[in-house]
């Protein structure tokens, strides 16, 4: 019986190290989360270098699908009260949020009030906004740190 436990230990051990992202798994200095690979640039642009940046390294911008991705992106700005630009956009149709690399918007943490379009100009997404650490539509012109995230080596 002890044979048969170690065995099914050992067995466990080997499939969670296996099934569990492994710095490997990313480029030097990405950082690996769920099955994706993100990487905090502190350099200020506005939403389309950041994106377009983000694609050079065959990447987009972030985009966020729940609590917990949302608060280990958090966890990526340095200094903790900077503001970042996400991949979420709704420039085609106005309050209508799309995230750049096509994945559904079912996830969201807006602050209180937004998005309000500001101005009619409002129309990229920047987390870590306030000391609530919430969303904000802000003009894409504004330029701020950002997170990209690309899918992990197979």
């Amino acid at each position: 019986m002890a044979v048969i436990m170690r065995a099914l230990i050992l067995l466990f051990l080997v499939f969670s190290v296996e099934s569990a992202p492994a710095e490997e798994d990313c480029p030097y200095g990405w950082t690996p989360f769920g099955v994706k690979c993100y990487k905090f640039v502190s350099v200020s642009v506005d939403w389309v270098t950041a994106e377009k940046n983000c694609q050079s390294v065959d990447a987009n911008l972030a985009s966020v699908r729940s609590t917990i991705e949302h608060n280990f992106l958090l966890s990526l700005i340095v200094p903790p009260t900077t503001s970042a630009w996400v991949g979420g956009h709704d420039g085609e149709i106005d309050g209508q949020w799309l995230w750049s690399d096509g994945s559904q918007n079912h996830f969201s943490n807006w602050c209180p009030g937004q998005p309000d379009n500001h101005g009619g100009r409002e129309h990229c997404l920047e987390i870590n906004y306030s000391n609530d650490r919430c969303w904000n539509d802000a003009p894409c012109s504004s330029t701020m740190s950002y997170i990209c995230a690309k899918p992990m080596r197979s």
